[in-house]
């Protein structure tokens, strides 16, 4: 993941390289540290990408869209964060946030030669059909089957990849579906 997939200015690449993105630590202590450091860099970071309008409209969905959320619980990912008593700027700075950045930075988390395969599958994103959403779930879940990976991890990253290489929501949610089923 070194490559970011919004066209950074020198300032905001310097802020990223500030913000500890692991989400992982060995200790509270480490956990509680990068929380801290975190906070500033990822606020001016964010703030930043929104002045300049750098931000997708399909990440935006992805994070305020309750349909873009499926699941149990019928909220927003960051209406999620609102029911855990969590709003405003400290929304961005929680620990929990950081896997939500990592995916504005550098999109889905699957391996490049995945990525590339799903996307020589799938064509021109426009003219997916029901269909064809059908035949890429399966093609889908055949990469997560052969590359050894959970299904259930694996199922947002592919959802996330086909939102980001233009596919709607709801062949993107089938494709989803499609991979949770790997078990």
């Amino acid at each position: 993941m070194s490559e970011y997939r919004l066209p950074l200015t020198k300032e905001e690449t310097a802020l990223v390289q500030q913000i500890d993105l692991s989400g992982t630590h060995q200790s509270h202590a480490a956990a509680h540290d990068a929380y801290l450091k975190n906070q500033e860099p990822i606020l001016a970071l964010l703030s930043s990408l929104e002045q300049r309008n750098a931000i997708s409209e399909h990440w935006i969905r992805y994070w305020t869209d309750p349909a873009y959320n499926p699941g149990r619980i019928k909220a927003s990912r960051q209406g999620l964060f609102e029911r855990n008593g969590c709003s405003g700027t400290d929304i961005y700075i929680h620990p929990n946030f950081i896997r939500h950045l990592r995916y504005l930075l550098f999109g889905s988390e699957l391996p490049d030669h995945i990525r590339s395969a799903f996307m020589r599958e799938t064509g021109d994103p426009q003219w997916v059909s029901s269909s064809d959403a059908i035949t890429l779930g399966k093609y889908a879940r055949k990469q997560v089957r052969e590359n050894g990976m959970i299904g259930a991890t694996a199922a947002e990253e592919f959802f996330k990849l086909a939102l980001d290489i233009g596919l709607n929501l709801a062949p993107a949610l089938v494709v989803m579906e499609s991979v949770k089923q790997v078990r």
